[in-house]
């Protein structure tokens, strides 16, 4: 078969003629954006054919409309193209993925709680076996702790009982026995162990955290962070959902995709923190529901579909070795509840990680994504929904839109007077295009500047070289070819306009939908949570109306509460009761088809921060 090879990696592979350069990339792990997972909608996946030694076939429609005269220099897009004979295919930089800058902080500090993990070391001296009475090892062992501390009824998971008569004769008969909720004994050590390990993961559509924490002392050992390995499969949910649906293997290769992307990050953990990974005896894990489904290897496609049913609620408790994490095979893996297709145990972790569902005030909580899932209330009342946002925040849908990494615009900033833009990137590296937060700061500046007009329209009474006539209409030149990187200039469109315009909407008309139920009172804090909102500037934000503009209302980024919420429930069996409790309470809303909402909708998509507003209220 003919060689297709990949570069600058210097990898290859045999083409057979039926398979597209996306799917080959797939194969071989390599970092080729493809944020509709291959639907031939997203325009990301470009490559260079520097040499093939058949003709190449003719560009479609898709191709030429997404690339234009970048055809002429050889570029394709992989989703697209499929090769019968040896050629060498280029990545450009500009359509490689990059290690994002993924949040693993949190804005509460230290874990200010009383310790009380489910899993806890009990040190014992076993009675050796005598021939006056012969007593199995067992029997000894559930004994002594039963003499020592009064644990009755207590089982012993089969992979440890293999363990035991070695571990009793090692150091004199003295050993640690790790017991779950006093019931179960999970682990065997010889002598005293003082230290047992658990993990806290948060699974986002995106990203993945793990942390590894000290179950006695609370301490944070270690923290890891990835792209979570389902990107290759699509950047949202949906497309990832329709992926599982064409290919009948789908389902297997996002759940072991994002499996052994975490116990990847497990492994990196463990040696940051020198330890032995069967010490990990508890696992927390949150996510969306998707993500949660995908994770236990669950039917997705009716995630999809209203009512958007998941195929559980409640929190379950499974363990290590039947998920495939990488911790002591007898360790508990515990998944906090989901409330609905679209609001999954993030959020469950995020309320008990802020307390919304203890305060006397009410506060609104934000986690903004492709979905955009919104809690609304204090102790008495909770209500929740999840806004369609689409990916625009997340660089999604956007010409020259990125993830957030090293060189990717962040901020914006234009000169009243003159109208030039100056902008800050990510570990001030050229700039290769915007993540969310320049997003937001690109459309919030060229509001204040009158740029932009309330419908969201170009004001055509402004003169400057830098706003002309583009290929898909009017645009800003934000960077210019020989100040790029790409050697390509870098625009924001009108399109570009209209997809931040449309996600800002969804958000705000879900705030105002959930403050109309809730009877109209005053929100006195609202909690932006996850990297956009704690990299979003808060007044970028209400120039969009992305957030209520409350003079009286304080603002404040929570970081990845999600990830707090799970360490929580880790170093307190209690929270995962309170969970359960929240699940009940909290009310879900649901947007889609409500007339109500759709009403909202169209008010939302003006830009209250533009000159012209109050011409249309």
């Amino acid at each position: 078969m003919p060689t297709i090879q990949f570069l600058p990696f210097q990898q290859s592979t045999e083409s057979d003629g039926r398979r597209t350069l996306l799917e080959m990339v797939r194969e071989l792990g390599l970092p080729l954006q493809a944020a509709c997972g291959g639907k031939k909608v997203c325009g990301r996946c470009r490559v260079i054919i520097e040499e093939s030694r058949d003709l190449l076939p003719p560009p479609t429609e898709r191709e030429r409309e997404a690339l234009g005269k970048l055809i002429e220099k050889g570029y394709r897009l992989a989703c697209e193209t499929v090769l019968s004979d040896e050629a060498r295919v280029y990545i450009p930089e500009e359509s490689q993925t990059r290690p994002p800058v993924i949040l693993t902080s949190d804005g509460f500090g230290d874990f200010s709680i009383r310790l009380q993990p489910a899993v806890k070391p009990y040190y014992l001296e076993v009675p050796p076996p005598v021939l006056e009475r012969v007593t199995a090892d067992r029997e000894r062992l559930l004994g002594a702790l039963e003499a020592g501390y009064r644990l009755k009824k207590t089982e012993i998971d089969p992979l440890v009982l293999p363990q035991l008569p070695q571990t009793l004769r090692t150091r004199e008969n003295q050993i640690t026995a790790a017991v779950r909720n006093g019931r179960e004994v999970v682990g065997l050590f010889p002598g005293r162990e003082e230290r047992l390990l658990g993990l806290a993961v948060d699974i986002g559509t995106t990203t993945l955290v793990v942390y590894l924490l000290d179950l006695q002392t609370g301490k944070r050992l270690a923290v890891s962070s990835a792209l979570n390995p389902q990107i290759h499969f699509g950047d949202d949910i949906i497309s990832r959902i329709a992926f599982c649906q064409k290919d009948p293997e789908g389902s297997v290769q996002l759940r072991e995709a994002v499996r052994q992307g975490l116990n990847d990050l497990i492994s990196r953990v463990v040696e940051d923190a020198d330890v032995r990974p069967e010490l990990i005896l508890e696992a927390v894990v949150v996510g969306n529901t998707a993500m949660h489904h995908f994770f236990l290897g669950l039917e997705t496609r009716y995630l999809a579909m209203a009512p958007y049913p998941p195929v559980v609620q409640e929190s379950l408790v499974v363990k290590g070795r039947d998920v495939g994490l990488a911790i002591n095979s007898s360790g508990y893996v515990r998944l906090l509840p989901l409330k609905a297709g679209f609001v999954g145990s993030d959020i469950m972790a995020g309320i008990l990680a802020t307390g919304l569902h203890k305060s006397r005030r009410v506060r609104l909580l934000i986690d903004l994504g492709t979905n955009g899932e919104i809690v609304l209330g204090n102790k008495d009342r909770l209500l929740c929904c999840s806004a369609a946002a689409g990916p625009a925040f997340e660089g999604g849908h956007v010409r020259w839109g990125m993830r957030a990494s090293a060189g990717a615009i962040e901020n914006v900033r234009i000169d009243p007077e003159t109208l030039e833009i100056s902008l800050r990137t990510i570990q001030d590296q050229p700039p290769l295009g915007l993540c969310g937060s320049g997003i937001l700061s690109a459309v919030a500046e060229m509001i204040r500047r009158g740029i932009l007009l309330a419908k969201g329209n170009f004001n055509p009474a402004i003169h400057s070289s830098r706003l002309r006539e583009g290929r898909d209409g009017p645009e800003v030149v934000l960077r210019w070819k020989w100040e790029s990187l790409t050697d390509q200039e870098i625009v924001f469109t009108q399109k570009d306009v209209a997809e931040a315009q449309m996600a800002k909407a969804a958000i705000q008309a879900g705030v105002e939908y959930l403050k109309e139920i809730f009877g109209n009172q005053p929100i006195e804090e609202i909690l932006l949570a996850g990297a956009f909102g704690n990299y979003a500037d808060p007044e970028d934000a209400r120039t969009l109306g992305l957030i209520p503009v409350l003079p009286a209302t304080k603002v404040r980024a929570v970081g990845n509460a999600a990830g707090y919420g799970a360490c929580l429930t880790l170093l307190d069996k209690n929270r995962a009761k309170e969970a359960d409790r929240i699940a009940r309470k909290l009310e879900y809303v649901e947007l889609a088809g409500n007339s109500r909402f759709q009403e909202l909708l169209v008010d939302s998509l003006l830009f209250p921060g533009a000159t012209d507003f109050k011409e249309f209220i």
